[in-house]
């Protein structure tokens, strides 16, 4: 895989690597950088892994310079730096954070003959003009702008072209490193290595405009991912036009709907009230025009590949620690308690009439055409199991009536999904396993505080790693320090730990809530199934039976079960079907709310079952297939010159090839998917 990447950096100008979690990424790049020949490498990642990529930088080239610039005087101190080769680390904060900034004018008085002109009031009329050559500010329209107007966004003067705004002093004095290498260091660096590439998405994020910008003063990329795209391919679209000059040759950057067309799938919904409801008519013929809302769905087509496959690379975790110990997954369904008495309160009982107040009023919305309750719906009731000892409120938010309300129920109580964690860590700590529990309320419903005092209760030595408490940068570190203290249960919201961190301390993961977006549960399961792992990793799904958390989590595991939890498998049910947004969830469990479809709880353990026994069946059909490929390569004894050559021919492509998928013929189609397979 290394070689892999180096003769692609060599022979194309961006090479991607997408490898599963774990994989080993890091030094993989590193070595594939320093095999390629790059001599100045500057790496782009996250703020809480920039002294991880300078430790395993050390570690996979001894020789190599690894230094962590965080200022323009860190980066004019680079030019003077020795070693070879150098690699310079850049937090992507740094990179794209600026100084604050405010509108820049000038004030003229309105003269009215001989004097100033006053409005209604008295006061003297002035106008905004451009400081430089005086001229009035006004809109497209020809009406003046107010300051106000111009703090929103930065104008440009229509008359001699300068800036209308400047640096506030009030705010930070920084500049994003970003551009000052874009301007002053342009070409400088032989390489741009940029960690976490699936973060840089956005059109007009600050981060990924920052990665854009490096991106052109660097001379090649290598991108490394363990999540190409999100299902949609508009997520991909970005991406693939920021680092990848094929793309940037036959798409515009404002040509994101093009590509949709090209290589998505798209809905178009005509809606039609009454008999007709045509909003225009066919002046010399009986045409009908119908109005059509175009809509992007989760998938992709199989033509993307030629976007991809000639400098991209795919790896799985099997392909690189055949020996890792088992990993399983665990469904366990909890039912809510109850009372003796009906009239008693209860948590079964305050779910129950919670949920039928909202359905009420959420049906009443709909029947008006209005889905302004849904989120609220569907939140209140995902949150209100963990959290019933803080009672609910829900306001409408339209009205402000309160449309639903439940009190709080006692704190001194222990509550079955409570009760079940307490358990589960017992089993585990008597088997000297640490436990790794994911919670998803920590802000307006936050429930670590007392799962932190019932755990503590119990006699377990508990942590919480909260974002505001613990900078990103400073998180490994915060995690090692609490582990060599003794510690056996960490709470910590997935978010936080979902890319960089080895948490392989944590044999056994608890989703004491679940994270309805698949791809953060994808990262955040696999923090302890990782190189250098001795010990089995058990990850168990905590959910109440019958509640709207099992329904989630039944819609989790289906987009889970299509994606088969690997990145590069880019079959057709996996891209057809996979999706990673946390709103498209929430709108399916809408849709499962109009149409009472709703999943059973054995429905939910057999899905995750299912999901677990076809990654095994695949992990086995996978490693037989190496074998039989290891064993041939042992028959033919090719020469490392014949290896070069096939590596050279077949894995990569030549830059420019395949690039019209329509013109493509059957060969090349065939000639694509053998590459796909060598990866």
């Amino acid at each position: 895989m290394i070689r892999a990447c180096a003769l692609s950096l060599q022979t194309h100008r961006a090479t991607n690597l997408v490898g599963e979690m774990g994989t080993g990424k890091t030094t993989i790049g590193t070595a594939a950088a320093t095999l390629a020949g790059f001599e100045r490498v500057l790496v782009l990642c996250p703020p809480h892994l920039v002294r991880k990529w300078q430790r395993e930088v050390k570690a996979t080239v001894p020789s190599a310079n690894a230094v962590i610039v965080r200022t323009i005087s860190d980066l004019e101190r680079v030019r003077h730096a020795g070693g070879w080769p150098l690699f310079v680390i850049l937090s992507r904060e740094q990179a794209k954070l600026s100084f604050r900034w405010k509108p820049a004018v000038a004030t003229r008085h309105v003269v009215a003959g001989s004097g100033a002109a006053r409005d209604e009031q008295g006061g003297v009329v002035a106008l905004t003009c451009c400081p430089a050559c005086f001229a009035p500010i006004v809109d497209d329209e020809g009406l003046p702008l107010e300051e106000a107007d111009l703090g929103r966004k930065k104008h440009v003067c229509e008359q001699c072209h300068g800036p209308l705004w400047q640096a506030d002093c009030r705010g930070p004095r920084r500049y994003p490193l970003a551009d000052y290498i874009a301007r002053r260091m342009r070409g400088y660096f032989d390489l741009l290595l940029i960690d976490e590439q699936h973060e840089y998405k956005a059109r007009g994020s600050a981060q990924g405009l920052a990665a854009g910008t490096l991106a052109e003063a660097c001379r090649a990329v290598l991108t490394l991912t363990g999540t190409l795209m999100g299902g949609y391919s508009s997520t991909l679209f970005y991406l693939l036009w920021r680092f990848s000059p094929a793309v940037r040759e036959e798409f515009g950057y404002a040509d994101e709907a093009k590509w949709v067309a090209r290589y998505g799938i798209v809905e178009r919904i005509s809606r039609k009230a009454g008999d007709d409801d045509a909003y225009e008519d066919g002046r010399s013929s009986r045409r009908k025009g119908y109005r059509t809302r175009v809509v992007e769905k989760p998938g992709v087509s199989p033509a993307v590949l030629f976007h991809l496959i000639g400098n991209t690379a795919f790896l799985r975790l099997a392909d690189v620690a055949s020996g890792l110990p088992e990993y399983t997954e665990e469904v366990r369904l909890i039912g809510l308690a109850t009372s003796a008495s009906p009239d008693e309160p209860s948590q079964a009982a305050y779910y129950q009439q919670l949920a039928s107040q909202l359905e009420a009023a959420v049906h009443e919305a709909l029947a008006k055409g209005s889905k302004r309750l849904l989120g609220t719906y569907l939140q209140s009731l995902l949150a209100y199991p963990d959290a019933c000892t803080k009672g609910e409120q829900v306001i409408d938010p339209g009205s402000g009536a309160v449309i639903a309300a439940v009190p709080p129920l006692p704190e001194g109580h222990r509550y079955p999904k409570e009760q079940a964690l307490l358990d589960l860590i017992e089993t585990e700590k008597r088997q000297g396993r640490r436990v790794l529990v994911y919670i998803t309320h920590t802000a307006t419903r936050d429930i670590a505080s007392r799962l932190e005092s019932v755990l503590m209760e119990a006699g377990h030595r508990v942590a919480n790693l909260k974002a505001d408490t613990v900078p990103p940068e400073r998180r490994e570190d915060w995690v090692s320090q609490r582990v060599k203290a003794g510690l056996d249960v960490l709470l910590v919201h997935p978010r936080l730990v979902q890319t960089g961190l080895d948490l392989v301390e944590f044999p056994t993961i608890v989703w004491q809530e679940v994270e309805y977006s698949v791809y953060t549960m994808r990262q955040a399961s696999r923090r302890s199934w990782r190189i250098g792992q001795r010990r089995p990793v058990r990850v168990i799904y905590l959910a109440y039976r019958g509640t709207l958390q099992a329904q989630a989590l039944t819609l989790v595991a289906k987009k889970l079960k299509a994606s088969l939890a690997v990145e590069g498998e880019l079959g057709d049910d996996g891209l057809a079907t996979f999706g990673d947004d946390g709103e498209d969830l929430l709108m399916a469990l809408a849709r499962s709310l109009s149409k009472r479809v709703g999943a059973g709880d054995e429905s939910l353990e057999e899905l995750f079952a299912d999901l677990r026994h076809s990654e095994r069946e695949f992990n086995e059909g996978f490693g037989q297939a190496l074998d039989a490929d290891a064993e041939i390569t042992r028959v033919s004894r090719s020469s490392p010159e014949d290896e070069a050559q096939i590596l050279d021919s077949v894995i990569l492509a030549k830059p420019g090839a395949a690039d019209r998928p329509d013109d493509a013929d059957p060969q090349a189609t065939r000639s694509a998917g053998q590459q796909l397979r060598l990866f």
